[in-house]
C-alpha cells in the first residue's frame, strides 16, 4: 500500500493570443531567455496524460498549474484533475509571471497538495510502468533535482538580480 502521491504539472499555451498580449505588456530589462521556443506548445500534452493514465494509475491527484488557459482535450470534470491558476498560489503583487522558477517556488501553496508529490514540466513523460516506490520509499523521495536553486548573492539578498 502506498501513501497518497500527487503529480504537479506546469503548462503554458504559448499560442494563446490573450497570454501573448499580456506577456507583451512587460518588457524586462533583465537578461533572460525569452525566446518564443521557451513557450511553444508542441500539442503533445495529451500524451503526458495518457502516459500517467496507463503507467501511473495509482497517482492520487494531478494538479494542473496554468496561467488560465486549458487544452481543449482536457476533461476538467475528472476527479483526479485539479486546475490551479497562477493567481491561486502567487501573490497578486507578483503577477503576472512568465518564469517557471517563480511558479515552482509557489507550488507549496497548492491547496490539499500531498506532502509527497512529483513535479513535472510538459516535456517530461512517463513512458513505462511506474510504481509509487519509484518516487518515494518509506515516505522519503528517491531522488531530487534543483536546476536553479535560489541562493543568497553577494549583496545578501534572497533573489539574485
Amino acid at each position: 500500500m502506498h501513501s497518497k502521491i500527487d503529480f504537479v504539472i506546469l503548462w503554458v499555451d504559448g499560442n494563446d493570443k490573450n497570454w501573448l498580449e499580456e506577456k507583451k505588456k512587460y518588457n524586462s530589462s533583465i537578461d533572460v531567455d525569452a525566446a518564443i521556443n521557451r513557450y511553444r506548445d508542441w500539442d503533445n500534452l495529451k500524451y503526458w496524460f495518457r502516459g500517467v493514465e496507463k503507467f501511473a494509475p495509482w497517482v492520487h491527484k494531478i494538479y494542473f498549474v496554468t496561467w488560465g488557459h486549458l487544452p481543449t482535450f482536457l476533461n476538467t470534470s475528472n476527479p483526479k484533475i485539479k486546475i490551479i491558476n497562477h493567481k491561486d498560489i502567487i501573490n497578486e503583487d507578483d503577477l503576472p509571471t512568465f518564469n517557471s522558477n517563480a511558479i515552482e517556488a509557489n507550488i507549496y501553496k497548492i491547496p490539499n497538495l500531498s506532502n509527497q508529490f512529483v513535479l513535472f514540466n510538459d516535456d517530461m513523460f512517463i513512458i513505462k510502468e511506474t510504481k509509487s516506490t519509484d518516487f518515494f520509499k518509506n515516505g522519503l523521495p528517491r531522488d531530487e533535482y534543483a536546476e536553479n536553486p535560489i541562493a543568497i548573492n553577494s549583496e545578501d539578498t534572497v533573489f539574485p538580480h
